[in-house]
C-alpha cells in the first residue's frame, strides 16, 4: 500500500512523532527513506550527494517536530523538502567546483606572477591564518586542510551548524582584508579572474 493511502496512521504517526517518540520517527524513516533518496538521486546524482540530502530531509522533521501537526499531506511535504535539500546540495557542490578550481588554478604556475609574488602570497595567508582565534583556526583548518563539511565540523566541535559556517566567513574575511590591504588581491584577481 502506497504511504498516501495512510492518511489516518499518518497523523497518528506524526502526532506521536510530536510527542518524541523515536520509534514513531523509525517508521517514518523507514517507510519513506528510500522513496526521498529516488527523488534525491534524480536530482544530485551522486550517491554521496543523495545520502546527505536524506539525512538533511530527516533532521529537519525531527528538528521541526512540533509543527507536525500541521502537516496535511505528508508524502508532499516530504518530497517538496527533499527536493529544497537536493537544490541546496547542488549549490553547495558548484561551490565546491568552484573553490576547487581555483585552488587549482592557484596552485598552477602563472606566468605573469613571479615566484616572489607567490611566496608573498603564502606568507600572508599563513599570518592570516596564525592570528586566528584558536577556535576560529580549527575551524578553517577542518574546512580547508581536511576537507570537512561545516555539518561535520559542528558535530566533531559539538557546536552549532550556524556558529561553524559564521566563524568560516569570519576566517576567509580575514583572510581577504590581509590580501586586499597588501594589495595582492587585486593581483590575485586580476591573474585569476
Amino acid at each position: 500500500m502506497p504511504p498516501e493511502s495512510l492518511h489516518t496512521d499518518e497523523t497518528a504517526l506524526l502526532l506521536r512523532i510530536a510527542e518524541g517518540d523515536e520509534q514513531a520517527f523509525s517508521s517514518l524513516f523507514i517507510t519513506w527513506a528510500t522513496p526521498l533518496a529516488a527523488i534525491a538521486m534524480k536530482i544530485v546524482k551522486s550517491e554521496y550527494a543523495r545520502q546527505e540530502v536524506v539525512q538533511e530531509v530527516f533532521i529537519k522533521v525531527w528538528l521541526h517536530r512540533d509543527k507536525l501537526d500541521k502537516v496535511q499531506h505528508l508524502g508532499a511535504w516530504l518530497r517538496k523538502i527533499t527536493i529544497n535539500q537536493s537544490l541546496l546540495a547542488l549549490q553547495r557542490i558548484a561551490a565546491n567546483d568552484k573553490r576547487l578550481e581555483a585552488i587549482q588554478i592557484a596552485q598552477s604556475p602563472v606566468d605573469n606572477t613571479s615566484t616572489l609574488e607567490l611566496k608573498e602570497i603564502r606568507r600572508l595567508v599563513h599570518e592570516a591564518i596564525e592570528s586566528l582565534p584558536p577556535q576560529r583556526k580549527i575551524i578553517y583548518h577542518l574546512n580547508r586542510v581536511e576537507g570537512k563539511t561545516t555539518r561535520e565540523i559542528a558535530e566533531k566541535l559539538q557546536l552549532s551548524h550556524g556558529y561553524v559556517r559564521n566563524a568560516l566567513s569570519a576566517a576567509l574575511a580575514i583572510i581577504r582584508e590581509r590580501l586586499t590591504t597588501s594589495g595582492l588581491l587585486m593581483l590575485i584577481l586580476l591573474l585569476h579572474g
